[in-house]
């Protein structure tokens, strides 16, 4: 029993059904704080999907580099172990995707058109002006920013577009839950480029952790949390975030603060996959469950 459980673990960890759920966690949050309708499901399941197959088209592509590398670790044997399951759940997403793409607005379909390209730039290479071709998660230092903008597009920018329209993202309550969304993700991602460390170290990928070290990144990713409770108090004090919502939002970004200092270099795959990827769908249950006592 204990053994199938920690395969299921592993498959939806490794097999990025938890970053996927994350991406619909955030999603739903932003549909919360700006009172827009959650009914939308249609929303909710692309944005699951997509997210599965940017994270797998990633996978993917970087399969004979990982077969290659002297710096395989349990995620990354996993991977190559499991490349037909990875396979078929792409072509899967890719599917429902497209299914579900006939469902947004215009409006939406149109919201998406850059973001969309840079976050499948991110996982498949391209080929820029003056470069090799390559893929954006490749460019020095770009990675982290990208991630950090493509997340806060799709899971705040998207759902108001869908119920209201393009006006919406230049409101100032849209715009500051925007940022505070963007900060708290480059604040747990900087944490993945510290576990990454030598296999882009390897690939000559330059990161922060690979240009600063691991302990000035983890002080940097605590002054983005920090970043994150400030512009989270702007919120409150402008009324765009209610009492209950403060609170679980620094409760979250507590129990992120604690985690990011307990990285280090014997920190296994799951620390990071299970517990820092973990923190987003945390968020919006402790946002759900305060808003229900506060």
């Amino acid at each position: 029993m204990a053994g199938r459980l920690s395969k299921a673990i592993h498959y939806f960890v490794f097999g990025n059904f938890l970053i996927a759920f994350s991406a619909v966690a955030l999603t739903h949050l932003s549909q919360l704080s700006e009172e827009i309708s959650t009914g939308d499901l249609h929303l909710l399941v692309f944005v699951f999907f997509s997210t599965l197959l940017v994270y797998n088209l990633n996978l993917i592509e970087g399969m004979k580099g990982l077969k290659a590398s002297a710096f395989r670790s349990e995620r990354h044997n996993w991977i190559v172990k499991h490349e037909k399951f990875i396979w078929a759940f792409s072509v899967l997403s890719l599917i429902v995707s497209i299914g579900e793409l006939t469902a947004l607005k215009k409006d939406t379909l149109i919201f998406l058109l850059v973001p969309g390209l840079f976050a499948l730039g991110y996982a498949v290479p391209i080929k820029l002006p003056g470069l090799k071709t390559i893929r954006l998660r490749e460019l020095p230092f770009v990675k982290i920013f990208l991630v950090a903008w493509v997340w806060a597009t799709f899971t705040v920018g998207l759902p108001l577009v869908q119920q209201n329209s393009l006006a919406e993202l230049f409101q100032l309550n849209n715009f500051l839950l925007f940022l505070s969304r963007a900060v708290f993700i480059f604040a747990l991602t900087i944490p993945f480029d510290i576990r990454d460390l030598n296999y882009d170290t390897d690939k000559h990928i330059s990161t922060i952790p690979s240009r600063f070290g691991i302990e000035k990144s983890k002080y940097f990713s605590l002054f983005l949390i920090m970043v994150f409770m400030i512009v989270s108090i702007i919120r409150f004090q402008y009324n765009f975030c209610t009492t209950s919502e403060l609170i679980a939002l620094a409760l979250s970004a507590l129990v992120s603060a604690a985690l990011i200092l307990k990285i280090n270099n014997q920190r296994k795959e799951f620390f990071y996959s299970v517990f820092m990827d973990g923190m987003m769908p945390v968020q919006w249950i402790f946002v759900i469950l305060i808003s229900k006592i506060v």
